[in-house]
């Protein structure tokens, strides 16, 4: 009978083996141990009649220093990161519920009460023959002439259209425009009324809230917070 010789053995074991590389790849990043244990080996395998240089083993030896400082430093940062991005969480979760003005274009309308909002001028330039237009999906109701804009100014809208009819409550969304000193067509920010529904981290990292019109806004676009 035949018989399969021991490295044939190891050989055919390894066939055998998962051939996921990257689950059997080594450690591509050089710890501090690793760096111990080839400074280490150095030493053991030096020439005795051409000794390591003294300069050449404090360099090493600063080398591992700075890879340990280097490493703890990338802990700390990671720690304070996570830290702050809690507090930020906090600070943010105390105006849930609680009224803001805040950029945005959707505006919470309700029969009865005007809608108000404002307009933020450009700090470079006036804009002239401004118009704010209001709708709602996706179909204009009111077209609002605002004249010249050179400071933030305050809008009221009755709720109704532009043939005097109310509107029923809802959420429409604003577009303001305006044009400048060269004659070019210019839009403007529009900063709304509303509550704060809930906050959440986005993937960037930065905080996202989600306002009562169901708008998200970065922190921030909150320009005031009331009551």
């Amino acid at each position: 009978m035949s018989t399969v010789s021991s490295t044939s053995s190891d050989y055919i074991k390894a066939l055998q083996q998962s051939s996921n590389t990257a689950a059997s790849a080594p450690n591509q990043q050089l710890g501090q141990a690793d760096f111990l244990r080839l400074l280490t080996t150095q030493l053991q395998n030096q020439d005795p009649n051409k000794p390591m240089d003294p300069k050449d083993f404090v360099t090493n030896l600063t080398q591992m220093s700075q890879l340990q400082s280097t490493q703890d430093l990338n802990t700390s940062m990671t720690a304070m990161l996570s830290g702050f991005q809690g507090l930020q969480t906090l600070q943010a979760a105390s105006i849930i519920g609680k009224s803001v003005q805040a950029n945005g274009e959707d505006l919470t309308y309700t029969q009865g009460q005007d809608a108000q909002f404002r307009l933020t001028a450009k700090t470079d330039q006036a804009l002239t023959d401004v118009k704010v237009v209001v709708s709602k999906d996706g179909e204009a109701v009111k077209n609002i002439s605002v004249g010249d804009l050179s400071a933030d100014k305050t809008i009221n809208w009755d709720g109704t259209d532009d043939n005097g009819n109310a509107l029923a409550d809802g959420t429409y969304k604003l577009t303001a425009y305006g044009t400048d000193s060269n004659g070019s067509i210019q839009q403007i920010s529009t900063v709304v009324g509303t509550k704060v529904n809930s906050v959440a981290i986005g993937t960037d990292g930065k905080m996202k809230l989600t306002l009562a019109t169901g708008e998200q806004v970065a922190m921030d676009a909150v320009r005031e917070i009331g009551q």
